[in-house]
């Protein structure tokens, strides 16, 4: 075989094994360049609490910077989750008592809001690893435990409402939503002094608007009965 000849095989050959190594699956596939790694040492701006600055981190410290838990927002959520399920158990019991369409209505809504939020707070509190009232999954536990708790009826109410029957069931169940209401909205502008995460914050502000609104439609249905 001629010399150039004999070249121009080995070029091809030696061309054909880097092709077919490059095409198998042995090559470990390469980094996109510019794409920052887990070692990335990009500043990452770290909110802080409401009236202190933000921090900036970089690096291995931006994706190990541990999770701050306000105090006050895992206490507002815990007894938020006891006062809820308070009234709960004050929908579930009068709403076969009650006779007034609205207010029928409106305590199967205060079921249907109430609800997730407790489902909410509780996700929350367990993502924090914080301590989770029982009430959380059975309303009724700890029935008498609410001693300081605003707005909350007293056994002997709750025994009263489980009695009632008629328009008397009707005005009783108002009477008592509309206090129990109000304790929530108290417990809302406490927590403003301990405020932490924003998520908290809407939470918050949610309920403040939903039971505001309700009640004034309660103080209306109330006027209407009497």
């Amino acid at each position: 075989m001629p010399i150039r000849r004999r070249t121009t095989a080995v070029a091809l050959s030696a061309l054909l094994a880097l092709a077919l190594t490059a095409c198998s699956g042995d090559e470990k596939p390469q980094p996109v360049p510019g794409t920052p790694g887990p070692t990335s040492s990009d500043p990452v701006i770290q909110p802080g609490l409401p009236g202190e600055p933000n921090a900036t981190v970089s690096g291995s410290a931006a994706t190990r910077a541990p999770r701050t838990v306000s105090p006050g927002d895992v206490t507002f959520y815990q007894d938020m989750i006891v006062h809820h399920s308070q009234a709960l158990v004050m929908v579930e019991t009068a709403l076969p008592r009650l006779t007034d369409t609205q207010a029928k209505s409106l305590a199967a809504r205060i079921g249907d809001e109430q609800r997730p939020e407790i489902l909410a707070m509780t996700t929350w509190l367990q993502e924090r690893k914080q301590e989770v009232p029982p009430q959380a999954t059975n309303p009724r536990l700890g029935d008498h435990d609410h001693a300081g708790m605003p707005g909350m009826a007293t056994p002997a109410q709750m025994e009263e409402l489980a009695k009632a029957t008629g328009v008397a069931a009707d005005r009783l169940f108002l009477r008592l939503m509309i206090a129990h209401h109000q304790g929530a909205l108290t417990m809302v502008g406490q927590h403003g002094t301990s405020a932490g995460e924003e998520m908290v914050e809407e939470m918050a502000a949610d309920i403040n608007v939903t039971q505001t609104k309700q009640i004034q439609q309660m103080q209306g249905m109330l006027a209407r009965l009497s």
